[in-house]
């Protein structure tokens, strides 16, 4: 991958994976970005911390502080785990951010979960959660499992701790964390993974026994679903020995007084998914399918689950637009607008974006963490729309563009001209494409992104800032991508944007203001009084 480093401006650092793929870092203080709080946790190779950034206080981020001594000889590990965050794009996986180093330690910048891990989280007056609770959380769990296993990932470590909620209350969004352990596998490594890693109660028999596929994951799921529904695991043991001896020939058991009201549908969905032979176990996505997630419970009583764009109806104050127009009105324009709209997307917080993010759940029928072309025209003709199924291809194909088609794993559209991959719509771009820019583009809210990407703070944006704002989200990109980016707002090559040229790229030319700066420095062209609205 062809990439320059101008003189005078950080560092970028490749680091490889055990797959000999590359990630890079950015050498970037990053004091300088972020302001740290309090720490989160500690672990054995670091910490995790509260963070904002110094420049837009809105969001609040976790970082992984990682202490390179502890690492070393392990780095390909970390490789690993970057690699893996970098690519996974679903509403139940953790984002990533950034990514970062220093002479002593790596830095992980990812969102921060405002609630508890999955059991801590049980309602106070509950022992353990009730079928619809555990159905609702377990079908948003299976549908980013399977997610990661379609891109070929496999976690490895699913337990509670690494299930996070994105608030306190257990309705809120559960985010599956920790790919320290995940593992990237392929046709040629199926089956042939070895590493005995994980948390031993949620060991799948193979995983002991030392072979295994991606449905040591489903395993660790069914653990996970029997300890929800009743509070306690399906196999235990005094010492380690004895449990692994349970876990590979102890029956699985649904005692009648744990287990009495609790449907057939549940306990038949477990069978399947903690069947011994892996061969014969259900997949991620073929729990998904099972009669359990096709109801809802509501007082004890089934009733079949009533699916909406969310736009039907007399639109609300803030739903003017139909799904359709927010859609055919996306359109590419310049390269570089897209990523500054995915920095936008990045920035706002999991509340402003909740409605949104419900209305892609809507739209993906079949839980797959993207939108396919059925989906989206089944959705449309929902709310009355008569696009046919060749503009909803074009539509697809214009939300699809991503300027540095990473890899197979990552690639949000696959052309019909040049692969055999289904057209389909990743969560992100779903987002950046239907966000009302009317509403969200501020002269303060531009003036943030656009320092973004003033990394060398010239209160400009140059070829080098622009390589570095990439770096920083592990992205290397070759000299003639970054030029092909910056001539579409910058023709004379004069390798300055300054913030007039940015907002007029990005369609708010002579935007007024709404809020005032913090500081005259921030804004070189504002002489408003440092007040704060």
């Amino acid at each position: 991958m062809g990439c320059f480093q101008p003189k005078g401006i950080n560092k970028i650092v490749a680091m490889q994976t055990t797959n000999r793929d590359y990630i890079f870092t950015s050498t970037a203080d990053i004091h300088k970005i972020f302001s740290f709080g309090r720490v989160l946790g500690i672990g054995a190779f670091g910490k995790v911390l509260t963070a904002r950034r110094r420049n837009n206080a809105e969001k609040l981020y976790a970082i992984k502080m990682i202490d390179k001594r502890k690492v070393k000889g392990r780095e390909t590990m970390l490789a690993n785990e970057i690699y893996v965050l970098q690519r996974l794009d679903h509403p139940n996986i953790i984002k990533f951010h950034e990514v970062y180093q220093s002479e002593l330690y790596f830095y992980i910048c990812m969102d921060k979960c405002a609630g508890a891990e999955l059991m801590e989280s049980v309602p106070k007056n509950q022992k353990s959660y009730t079928e619809g609770q555990a159905r609702d959380i377990m079908v948003k769990i299976i549908s980013a499992v399977a997610y990661i296993h379609e891109q070929g990932i496999i976690h490895r470590d699913i337990k509670p701790e690494n299930i996070m909620f994105t608030d306190r209350d257990i309705r809120s969004e559960p985010k599956l964390i920790d790919f320290g352990l995940s593992v990237k596998y392929d046709a040629f490594s199926y089956n042939k993974l070895k590493a005995g890693v994980g948390t031993p109660v949620y060991l799948a028999p193979e995983v002991i026994e030392g072979t295994y596929n991606e449905k040591c994951d489903v395993w660790s799921l069914g653990v996970l679903l029997f300890n929800m529904l009743v509070g306690y695991p399906p196999f235990y043991g005094r010492n380690r020995q004895e449990l692994y001896e349970n876990i590979q020939y102890q029956n699985l058991i649904f005692d009648r007084r744990h287990w009495k009201n609790i449907s057939d549908e549940a306990k038949d969905l477990l069978k399947r998914m903690l069947n011994k032979s892996q061969h014969l176990r259900y997949s991620a996505k073929e729990c998904l399918k099972h009669p359990w997630f096709q109801l809802l419970f509501k007082d004890g009583v089934y009733r079949p689950p009533r699916r909406s764009t969310g736009f039907s109806g007399t639109p609300s104050e803030d739903d003017q637009r139909t799904l359709y127009q927010m859609l055919k009105t996306y359109r590419i324009g310049a390269k570089f607008k897209k990523e500054v709209m995915k920095v936008l997307v990045n920035q706002m917080n999991e509340k402003d974006l909740a409605r949104l993010q419900q209305i892609f759940k809507n739209i993906d029928v079949d839980n797959s963490g993207t939108i396919t072309v059925q989906e989206l025209h089944q959705a449309l003709q929902q709310e009355g729309s008569l696009a046919t199924v060749e503009e909803i291809e074009q539509i697809m194909e214009n939300i699809g563009y991503d300027i540095d088609e990473l890899d197979d794993v990552t690639v949000t559209l696959s052309h019909k001209s040049t692969s055999s991959k289904p057209l389909v719509i990743k969560y992100s771009d779903f987002l950046t494409a239907c966000i009302d820019e009317r509403r969200v583009f501020t002269r303060e809210k531009l003036w943030s992104i656009f320092k973004y990407f003033d990394t060398q703070n010239e209160n400009h944006l140059s070829r080098e800032a622009i390589r570095e704002s990439f770096a920083r989200h592990g992205r290397s990109l070759s000299l003639d991508k970054i030029n092909q980016m910056i001539s579409e707002i910058d023709p004379n090559n004069e390798n300055k944007i300054g913030f007039d040229a940015f907002c007029q790229m990005m369609g708010v030319a002579g935007i007024q203001e709404t809020l005032e700066f913090k500081d005259e420095s921030k804004d070189p062209q504002s002489n408003a009084p440092s007040v704060i609205v």
